[in-house]
């Protein structure tokens, strides 16, 4: 992300107006009546801009690690991370949001982590193209089942498949915190045994086939 500072363009419409309509009710004819007219201009603009501050906005810019494997994934990884925001903001139970959040907290650290350090994409690749992604998944899932989303909540069998999303996403949760641990003790992760325990509950709730 850059963050640029965007000037308001409200201070310069003002002055600008200001001047101008000055210029037409006033007959300038001399030097000084001119040089009243910028100052005035002036004074007006810097007025304004107290009113109108500048505004800093950040931008996105496309990665540029010099790493083709690590621009794609940080690319996926960003992409995957608004989906879950977004979701998250489809759900409004606290507790579960919670857990999103933290899911969401431990994924953009490990997006910074690749982003300064483009090597570390081989080896987180497998996890963050399989965990963001299935995080995704269980989170349309659960939003599904909200109330107002064709009923589906009020049913006893839905109920049950929200609590094991949850318990889902609680595995996550922790599958993130856990690779972060790991990466400060300079190793990784071997995810291949509870990916597969993850893919088996999905298949087994209906979320993926």
């Amino acid at each position: 992300m850059k963050k640029i500072k965007r000037m308001s363009p409200f201070p310069f419409l003002i002055a600008g107006a200001v001047g101008l309509l000055y210029g037409v009710t006033q007959r300038i004819a001399s030097p000084r009546q001119y040089i009243s007219l910028l100052f005035l201009a002036f004074l007006v603009f810097w007025v304004s801009k107290i009113f109108f501050k500048n505004r800093i906005i950040e931008i996105e810019l496309a990665p540029d690690t010099g790493d083709d494997t690590a621009n794609s994934l940080i690319t996926e990884t960003r992409d995957a991370i608004k989906k879950v925001r977004a979701a998250n903001d489809a759900i409004p139970d606290e507790r579960v949001s919670a857990t999103i959040e933290s899911i969401e907290n431990s994924a953009r650290e490990l997006l910074h982590r690749i982003e300064t350090s483009p090597a570390l994409a081989s080896q987180l690749r497998t996890f963050m193209r399989y965990y963001l992604p299935t995080t995704v998944k269980i989170l349309d899932a659960r939003a599904a089942m909200e109330p107002g989303k064709g009923g589906a909540s009020v049913s006893r069998e839905a109920m049950q498949t929200r609590d094991r999303t949850e318990r889902m996403l609680t595995l996550i949760d922790e599958a993130f915190r856990n690779q972060l641990a790991a990466l400060e003790k300079n190793r990784y992760l071997d995810v291949q045994v509870e990916m597969d325990v993850l893919e088996g509950m999905l298949k087994s709730n209906g979320i993926v086939q």
